[in-house]
């Protein structure tokens, strides 16, 4: 199995040459991003000759440039962030399950033939963080706030993962309404409806907007009705103590950051690079 590893560099040197296999992540921007760095030292450590580096793809000549990335013939992954999540899918040759449904791609891999396969791992990422937490969702009623490009991902993974209830909500409605349609249309087992929160019948509680990230803000619901024995889970990784973590301990509620995604997340995306077995 792959080592996780952390955000100190590997003990092994990275080392390039003519054999390395090329990775790579595309956004606009990309500066910000973590993953050249994380992969590359997961890959060093356990002796694969590769590299994940930053591609910066402006959006403007996202279609012009993008079938160039894909011919290039060393390379045999991309990871992809904003804004391309949706405009890399026509460029596929097979869209996998969970990408489907979601709509979405963050995960491309060049199969033995040449094609390209693209899936998501936002939510499964979530699934599989909370597994090792020794956290089922099966059979569970879970609140999910925001329903954007990653609450899109985390909703369709928790209905995947057999919750029996959820309740979706965000700042916009129609946003709500068609992660709503969308679960309800693939997940007829899972009873779901956009809405606040049910506070008695709520087991786990999971943000996945970005309220929370910048100095100032507050939690992204109202919390007076949060009861102790309910998980609560914060996808943003920093800060990691959140104003809906705070609150959250200080009612005595169990918590997670977004550490627990992104390790699942990592794990889940090097299984799909084929360098060990989902789990």
């Amino acid at each position: 199995m792959m080592s996780m590893g952390s955000e100190q560099p590997s003990s092994k040197p990275i080392v390039i040459d003519g054999p390395t296999r090329i990775y790579g992540i595309i956004g606009d921007p990309i500066a910000q991003v973590k993953s050249p760095r994380l992969y590359s030292d997961i890959f060093a450590a356990n002796g694969r000759n590769a590299v994940l580096i930053p591609i910066h793809i402006r959006s403007d000549q996202f279609e012009e440039a993008m079938p160039g990335v894909l011919a290039i013939a060393n390379l045999d992954g991309l990871l992809v962030t904003i804004p391309f999540k949706m405009r890399v899918i026509p460029l596929l040759n097979r869209l996998l399950p969970m990408a489907a449904k979601v709509g979405a791609v963050n995960a491309l891999r060049r199969e033995a033939d040449g094609t390209w396969s693209g899936d998501m791992f936002d939510g499964i990422g979530l699934v599989r963080g909370l597994r090792k937490q020794g956290i089922t969702l099966q059979g569970t009623s879970v609140t999910l706030v925001g329903a954007g490009g990653a609450g899109s991902a985390v909703g369709m993974a928790i209905a995947d993962a057999g919750a029996t209830r959820l309740r979706v909500l965000d700042i916009e409605q129609t946003k709500a309404v068609t992660l709503v349609e969308k679960v309800a249309r693939h997940y007829p087992g899972c009873r779901v409806d956009a809405g606040p929160p049910d506070w008695a019948e709520q087991q786990i509680l999971v943000n996945a907007t970005p309220v929370g990230m910048r100095p100032g803000d507050d939690a992204p619901i109202q919390l007076d009705r949060l009861k102790p024995n309910t998980l609560v889970v914060d996808i943003i990784v920093k800060p990691d103590m959140t104003p809906l973590i705070a609150r959250a301990k200080q009612i005595g509620c169990r918590t997670l950051d977004g550490r627990v995604m992104l390790e699942g997340q990592v794990e889940e995306v090097l299984a799909f690079f084929g360098m060990e077995s989902a789990q």
